[in-house]
């Protein structure tokens, strides 16, 4: 005779089991999409990046105002003025994190969704120097 809960409890354990074999999809930040700079270098990477979200009205012009206001502050500042610096528009945030400012989960596995650890419509300075963990400073 066929015994119900020990098959379902089969079943459950046989899924879960697949599930952990089975690399999961990655999850972005839906509708997120970072405009700033980034300065990767060696030692230390340095993100002024403003996380957009694609679906406000204004994206296109929140973006350019970043970019221009970021650029305004590097151009005043000696230290990051000598910095090479790549234009970020509209990239997302995975493209940014996998630059070189991914950060390190509590489980130890590098994550490149960067926005995870900001807030939309919020500048910040993302930072990693040597092997420090990845810094985000919401500006």
């Amino acid at each position: 005779m066929f015994n119900r809960p020990l098959a379902a409890a089969a079943l459950v354990a046989t899924t879960l089991a697949f599930l952990t074999l089975v690399p999961g999809q990655a999850s972005a930040q839906s509708g997120s999409r970072l405009c700033g700079y980034v300065s990767i270098g060696p030692a230390l990477k340095i993100g002024l990046l403003y996380e957009a979200r694609t679906k406000d009205a204004s994206y296109s012009k929140q973006c350019s105002t970043a970019i221009s206001e970021f650029w305004d502050a590097i151009k005043k500042d000696a230290t990051l003025s000598a910095l090479t610096w790549e234009k970020i528009s509209k990239k997302s945030c995975e493209h940014v994190g996998k630059l070189g400012l991914a950060y390190t989960q509590s489980s130890g596995n590098l994550k490149n969704d960067i926005c995870d650890k900001m807030t939309a419509k919020k500048a910040y300075k993302v930072m990693k120097q040597g092997t420090q963990p990845t810094t985000f400073e919401r500006l």
